[in-house]
């Protein structure tokens, strides 16, 4: 095993997660898994590189079921160094031809080579091709690997990679905390510069710039809908709009640590709320908490989105609150698995970390407010823990 000196975690970690994925494989009668996905890949590998922006260079991550094979990453002969640095995957096969002497040309060679050179033309091989994941390569090239292996059985892996990714480790949950504290900061940052006449893209410079000094990388995301003409709008951008007095402001946003994610959101008033606006948001604030408190083992999802949605109905906002979910799963995705949604049937185990966010508005004008609360939360042995600490009042701005 090789020992990196600028990988995420440990080695021990992703070896860890290799051998629950071993384990998988065996059950379902998978021989291997190959990754191309950004998230998949880094899940496995901890490899660091912004080679990711770049859609002209793919890579891959076999990982053999057998036990006497070992995971082999086909990656740019660029990114070489950069893999030894921050991966404990040993065996690294370059594609290329330029750096490295009798590299294959491309990459769909390379993950066909290092296939052949496994024994593995034969097997059955799991790949990226369900619910919420990607295949990191273009069309053709998919194609092209797929056709040049024609007796091999490709089927998806992705109920097996979210079987992994849905239950954090302790480092992973290490990393979201942080992530959360970093969201926190900014908008205790955010909130407290917020005044009439600034703009959407002002309040999220501030705090896109407090996450990166928190974290010390590269920010994740802020989205901010205010005024009766963004209410409407769901995972919106800042505009180049201003604050304007009589405006509810709601916030979603997320740090990154060590690429996992933070996501809660938090509600600001332009001025003194009306009576109207406030009604709502009282039930929104109710609501959300009805959520949180149900979280614990055991339950399922569509009980959680039952405690949410019940609230509404119950204080008669019923009419206004058309929920579909209440929340998702959080890690190196933004959204991921389970799906707190209506009729939800998985159930919640220790180690899952999960938003609570039920989000709606006056129906059908759009005209008092935009109503939207999220936490982040840990699925404790015996509960929950709340990682989003940012107090959930609403802040009133004086204009």
């Amino acid at each position: 095993m090789h020992n990196p000196e600028f990988s995420p975690f440990p080695p021990e970690e992703y070896v860890a997660r290799y051998g629950k994925a071993q384990g998988l494989m065996a059950q379902q009668d998978i021989d291997a898994l190959l990754l191309t996905g950004k998230e998949n890949v880094i899940y496995f590998s901890g490899l660091q590189t912004i080679g990711w922006a770049s859609k002209h260079r793919p890579l891959g991550l076999i990982l053999p079921q057998a036990a006497d094979q070992e995971a082999v990453m086909i990656l740019p002969e660029s990114l070489l160094e950069v893999a030894r640095a921050t991966s404990w995957i040993r065996t690294l096969r370059p594609w290329g031809g330029w750096r490295v002497p009798g590299a294959a040309a491309d990459p769909v060679d390379a993950i066909q080579q290092s296939i052949a050179d496994l024994g593995l033309t034969r097997s059955v091989i799991g790949m990226e091709l369900g619910y919420g994941h990607r295949v990191g390569m273009s069309q053709d090239d998919y194609n092209g690997l797929v056709s040049g292996l024609p007796k091999i059985r490709f089927v998806d892996g992705s109920d097996l990679l979210w079987q992994l990714r849905m239950i954090k480790s302790p480092l992973e949950v290490d990393a979201l905390s942080k992530a959360c504290a970093a969201t926190t900061a900014a908008f205790d940052s955010g909130f407290t510069a917020m005044r009439e006449g600034m703009t959407e893209k002002e309040l999220a410079g501030i705090m896109f710039a407090r996450m990166a000094q928190e974290t010390n990388e590269l920010p994740g995301f802020v989205m901010v809908r205010s005024g009766p003409r963004k209410y409407a709008m769901v995972n919106v951008t800042p505009f180049n709009k201003p604050l304007n007095k009589g405006e509810l402001v709601v916030v979603d946003a997320g740090a990154k640590y060590k690429d996992y994610c933070a996501d809660f959101m938090r509600m600001a008033s332009i001025g003194e709320p009306t009576l109207e606006q406030r009604r709502f948001f009282d039930a929104e604030l109710e609501s959300q908490e009805a959520g949180v408190a149900a979280i614990r083992p055991g339950v399922t999802t569509g009980e959680i989105f039952d405690a949410c949605h019940n609230v509404l109905v119950q204080r008669g906002f019923a009419e206004h609150a058309k929920l579909e979910r209440v929340g998702h799963g959080v890690g190196l995705d933004l959204h991921e698995p389970p799906s707190v949604a209506r009729d939800g049937s998985t159930v919640v185990e220790p180690g899952m970390v999960l938003t609570v966010e039920p989000i709606w508005s006056d129906q059908p004008d759009y005209h008092i407010g935009n109503f939207a609360l999220e936490d982040q939360i840990l699925v404790t042995e015996t509960g929950h823990e709340v990682l989003s600490l940012f107090p959930k009042e609403l802040h009133i701005v004086k204009a």
